[in-house]
C-alpha cells in the first residue's frame, strides 16, 4: 500500500462522489472525504465536516487524519439555476483549503474541475473547436481565480496542478434534479401521458445547434490520468464524449425510447409548461407502480432551459488529454440509453417502449 493520500473536497456531490469510486477503484490511497454533510463511513474512506467558506473550519477539520497528497477539488458555492456565480465565494473557498493544507507540506498535485463556461460559451458563439489555449472572456469567472490561485500557490510552495473541463456532464444518478436526462426523460413521459407532442422547448435555431455532453464515468476517469501523469502539471484539460450532436437528433432518440411522438421547435419555459402537471405525474407513478416522488423535486427545469438556450454549436477539442495517452469516447446516443434504463431499474420512470 502507498503512503498516498486523496483528499476529495466537495465529496457528497455528484462529481466529488465519482472521483472518490474512481480513485478507491483504481488506486490503494486512502481517502479522506470533506464536505459541509458528511456521509457514512467506509472502507478506506475518512469523512470529515468543514464549510469550506470558513477558512478556521478548513483548518480544524484537515488536522485530523494524514497528510494529502493528492487534493481533488470538486466544490461549488450554491447558486440558483442561471443566476451569476458568486466569484469571491468560490474563490474563497479554493484558497481556504489549500492554505489549510500548507503547513503539512505533503501535497503533490491539486486538481479542480471548472467548465467549458471558462470559454463564455454560455453567453454568445465562440470560435471552435474550445481549446484549453483560448483566451478567457471578459465577463468575470471564478476559474479564472481559482486557476490563478493555483498558479501562483504551486509555484511558492513546489506542488503541481491542472484543472479539467467539462461540458454538461451527465450521470445515471437518481437522486440529482440537476440532470439534462432526468428533465427530458420526466418531461416526455408526462408528455405521453397527456396525449401531447413531444415538443423541444427552445428555438428551431437551438434545436439544429450542435451541442456535447461529458459521462460522469468518463471525466472521473480522466481526472484520475491527469493527476498522476507528469506532463499534466500547470494544464487544463477539456474532457468531453468525443461526439457533437445536434439537439434535433437528441430529440429523436429520447421519442423514440419513451415511445412519444416527437414535436417541433416551440420555444416556452419548462418550469411553466410543467407547473400544473402534478397530477399527471401522480397518475404516472401510480399506475406503473414507481417511487413516490413529487414532480417539482425530481427535475430542475430551469436547468434544462439553460441547456437548450444557445443557438450556435458548442465543440471542444480534445488534443489535450491524448497527448497524455487518454484517449477514450462516449458515444452520447448510449449514454443517455444507459441512464433511461437506470431511471426505469430505479422505478423513476415506465418502462422504456423503442428497441
Amino acid at each position: 500500500m502507498t503512503d498516498d493520500v486523496a483528499l476529495i473536497a466537495g465529496a457528497s456531490g455528484l462529481i466529488g462522489r465519482r472521483i472518490m469510486e474512481r480513485v478507491l477503484a483504481e488506486t490503494d490511497w486512502q481517502v479522506i472525504a470533506l464536505a459541509r454533510r458528511p456521509r457514512e463511513c467506509m472502507p478506506r474512506v475518512t469523512w470529515l465536516q468543514a464549510d469550506l467558506r470558513d477558512a478556521r473550519s478548513c483548518q480544524v477539520a484537515l488536522r485530523r487524519g494524514p497528510a494529502p497528497t493528492y487534493l481533488f477539488y470538486a466544490a461549488r458555492f450554491d447558486h440558483p439555476e442561471n443566476a451569476v456565480e458568486d466569484v469571491a465565494v468560490n474563490t474563497a473557498m479554493l484558497e481556504n483549503i489549500v492554505a489549510a493544507l500548507q503547513p503539512a507540506r505533503a501535497l503533490r498535485h491539486v486538481h479542480a474541475v471548472h467548465g467549458t463556461k471558462y470559454y463564455g460559451h454560455n453567453l454568445h458563439p465562440v470560435t471552435l473547436p474550445l481549446r484549453e489555449d483560448s483566451p478567457r472572456t471578459t465577463t468575470p469567472n471564478f476559474y479564472f481565480d481559482q486557476e490563478d490561485i493555483l498558479r501562483r500557490a504551486s509555484s511558492e510552495q513546489g506542488w503541481n496542478f491542472s484543472t479539467s473541463r467539462p461540458h454538461a456532464y451527465c450521470d445515471p444518478a437518481v437522486d440529482r434534479p440537476r440532470s439534462i436526462g432526468m428533465v427530458f426523460a420526466i418531461y416526455g413521459v408526462i408528455c405521453r401521458e397527456l396525449g401531447e407532442p413531444f415538443d423541444f422547448p427552445g428555438t428551431a435555431v437551438a434545436f439544429h445547434s450542435r451541442t456535447q455532453f461529458t459521462d460522469q464515468a468518463l471525466l472521473s476517469r480522466a481526472i484520475l490520468r491527469i493527476a498522476r501523469h507528469p506532463d499534466a502539471a500547470g494544464r487544463a484539460f477539456n474532457v468531453v464524449n468525443g461526439d457533437n450532436p445536434t439537439w434535433a437528433e437528441i430529440w429523436s432518440w429520447y421519442s423514440h425510447w419513451l415511445g412519444v411522438a416527437p414535436g417541433v421547435a416551440r420555444p416556452v419555459r419548462l418550469g411553466d409548461v410543467m407547473a400544473d402537471k402534478a397530477a399527471a405525474w401522480r397518475r404516472i407513478t401510480a399506475r406503473y407502480g414507481l417511487r413516490d416522488t413529487a414532480l417539482h423535486d425530481i427535475a430542475l427545469w430551469a436547468y434544462g432551459d439553460y441547456q437548450i438556450r444557445p443557438q450556435w454549436d458548442v465543440f471542444s477539442a480534445s488534443d489535450a488529454l491524448r497527448s497524455i495517452g487518454f484517449a477514450e469516447r462516449v458515444d452520447t446516443a448510449r449514454m443517455f440509453r444507459d441512464q433511461f434504463e437506470n431511471y426505469v431499474a430505479e422505478r423513476i420512470i415506465p418502462p422504456l417502449r423503442g428497441a
